[in-house]
């Protein structure tokens, strides 16, 4: 896998990208990264569910945009991902054949997210003991194809009010102009940037014409909205909806006056119908079903 010059800075200055594993819809979550030696290394819990479903299938799509006032492309890079328990023989043997890179590359995940093992240390003592040191697994994106995502940066956003979620959450990401779409593409994750409203238990989405393998009706799919700390992980809050895509044209004014614009620019206007919703603060995370209003019976003529 190559990388020109400005994908490789844009991977060495950012902290934190979108992590989609999965399918049936993808799952998405944030993580802080290291790249090094042509793959992406994160840590999680040998707990999480994201663990779960890498074991389960491999493959993978990690997502890094810039600050939106720079007006620069992010980079989305889609592989295959490797998990390496330090409880595991098989692990230690994988790592080991490695050589040097592995410890290298474990040194530059520290050494980059120094600010956020601090963040962690300080919180200590409030997180969950499956998310200690002790229980992480190292987690490795071996990428085989990478693309430049268009950069998508809109006005202010009227603030949305978001149900079902507790009030620090709701003020939190409320006023976020751009969330992250997930949906599968020819048996892969595709990650995106996208203005966004809600309407009910569903979401609007507009994605800019030149996104890569748009959406197809039915998709299956995840939309989040992430509140970034920069260095304390216990911090974090976001909400994820999931569930399928389907085009809806006459919803891109309801998005538009959002952001207080009189139409939108040209590209695809999408309905999340929302099976399920999940939200996090810090470590804590919940998921719910997302309910929705029985139809009106029809009366009989």
């Amino acid at each position: 896998m190559r990388l020109d010059s400005e994908q490789r800075a844009l991977l060495s200055a950012a902290r934190i990208g979108m992590l989609a594993i999965g399918a049936r819809p993808p799952l998405v979550n944030p993580a802080a990264f290291h790249f090094g030696g042509g793959a992406l290394w994160m840590t999680t819990s040998r707990h999480a569910a994201k663990l779960t479903l890498a074991r389960r299938d491999p493959r993978a799509a990690f997502l890094v945009t810039p600050e939106p006032r720079t007006g620069a492309h992010g980079v989305l890079l889609q592989g295959l991902l490797e998990a390496y328990d330090p409880r595991s023989v098989g692990s230690q043997v994988r790592a080991a054949l490695h050589g040097p890179g592995f410890a290298f590359n474990l040194a530059g995940y520290a050494i980059k997210n120094a600010a956020f093992i601090g963040g962690y240390l300080l919180d200590l003592a409030s997180i969950p003991a499956e998310w200690w040191p002790h229980n992480r697994v190292l987690l490795r994106l071996v990428a085989d194809r990478v693309a430049l995502v268009p950069p998508l940066t809109p006005p202010p956003a009227a603030a949305e009010r978001v149900p079902g979620v507790p009030a620090q959450v709701a003020h939190a990401v409320a006023r976020h102009r751009v969330a992250q779409l997930c949906w599968m593409a020819a048996g892969r994750q595709m990650l995106a940037s996208a203005a966004w409203t809600l309407d009910g238990p569903d979401a609007l989405v507009w994605l800019p014409a030149h996104v890569p393998r748009p959406p197809r009706d039915g998709a299956q799919a995840a939309l989040v909205i992430e509140h970034h700390h920069p260095y304390r992980a216990t911090r974090m809050l976001g909400l994820c909806l999931r569930g399928r895509l389907r085009p809806a044209p006459a919803a891109g004014p309801d998005i538009a006056a959002r952001y207080d614009l009189v139409e939108l620019d040209e590209g695809a206007v999408l309905r999340l119908e929302a099976a399920r919703a999940t939200w996090w603060r810090g470590f804590e995370v919940r998921t719910t079903a997302v309910a929705r209003a029985a139809a009106a019976p029809v009366e009989a003529g």
